[in-house]
């Protein structure tokens, strides 16, 4: 026990902690039943507040994912958003049909592409063609990273291994990331292009250390070039109307990426922008970032760090 936590007595009962709070129960003169009933609530109250944290857009947490090896994460709320381009958007293409899309579920998602540190920690080697720790992980075909179709294994599975207590760690659907990437913005990019972003104008024809450039307004590095960012989907048409949290087609021969990359124009860097191969294609400017399911700092332990 904490030693400035008060011992129970017969004054003060049995102390719960909820919350990083204290939570007394009666002592003398209450009932064994009325003790559990209290407790029980206390619990019920806990979960829910862990099951729905009420957490800001850009909210960070810091998982360690081996020693000295972190991993920075912003908290992506619940929202609506236009996915997709409007029709006098320049460069755009027929395949990014503007639709409204609504996502019901906050998320993590990673402040920065994958580095090769952190892949290199995870996976014990490096794929990447331009070496260097804090450079994004690159030559990865979405098998490397997910293991099979069904989305259980390769990176994913050692990372989620390493880090058991916090959910579960899965790239992001492709409305996810896009709702990630415009971080409540509407136009072509989340905010100017040189800025935010490496593409193939300014990056010198190779990827750079991830986090140099401006991030969105959520807290997010990289979403418009650097690498490309593989998503879980399938890719196919988007859904004629509305959609709430769409994950892509359920069968397909080719997986999405988005973002664009230190080697294309800045046309492809667009937030609407989709490109797309098949799941085992490696490219020297095709990587990823992750994602993870919600969870509360007391279900992660010391394995999570708030931050800011």
């Amino acid at each position: 026990m904490n030693p400035e936590t008060p011992a129970p007595s017969a004054e003060t009962g049995l102390i719960i902690r909820s919350g990083g709070a204290l939570v007394m129960l009666p002592g003398s003169g209450t009932s064994a039943m009325a003790e559990m009933i209290g407790r029980s609530l206390v619990q019920i109250q806990a979960s829910k507040a862990l099951a729905a944290p009420q957490r800001r857009a850009g909210e960070e947490c810091e998982f360690e994912i081996a020693p000295g090896v972190k991993l920075v994460m912003c908290w992506i709320p619940p929202g609506e958003f236009l996915m997709g381009s409007p029709e006098d958007e320049e460069d755009r293409d027929d395949d990014e049909t503007q639709h409204r899309v609504r996502i019901t579920r906050g998320y993590w998602l990673a402040k920065t592409q994958t580095t090769q540190a952190q892949w290199e920690a995870v996976m014990g080697s490096n794929p990447s063609c331009f070496k260097g720790g804090d450079l994004p992980v690159e030559t990865v075909s979405w098998l490397d990273i997910c293991g099979d179709e069904s989305a259980s294994g390769g990176f994913l599975a050692e990372l989620n291994k390493r880090v058991p207590m916090v959910g579960r760690f899965h790239l992001p659907t492709e409305a996810q990331w896009e709702y990630a990437c415009r971080a409540e913005t509407t136009g072509a990019y989340a905010g100017d292009l040189d800025e935010m972003g490496w593409y193939c104008d300014n990056s010198e024809d190779q990827t750079r250390p991830v986090g140099q450039k401006k991030p969105n307004a959520w807290g997010i590095h990289d979403m418009h070039g650097n690498v490309w960012e593989w998503c879980v989907d399938w890719f196919g048409d988007y859904p004629e109307g509305a959609a709430t949290d769409p994950k892509g087609p359920n069968t397909g021969s080719l997986r999405v990426y988005r973002g664009g990359s230190w080697l294309y124009d800045g046309t492809r860097c667009r937030s609407a922008s989709r490109y797309w191969s098949t799941p085992v294609c490696r490219d020297f400017d095709l990587g990823f970032r992750v994602a993870a399911v919600p969870v509360g700092s007391q279900q992660a332990g010391a394995s999570m760090q708030e931050r800011g």
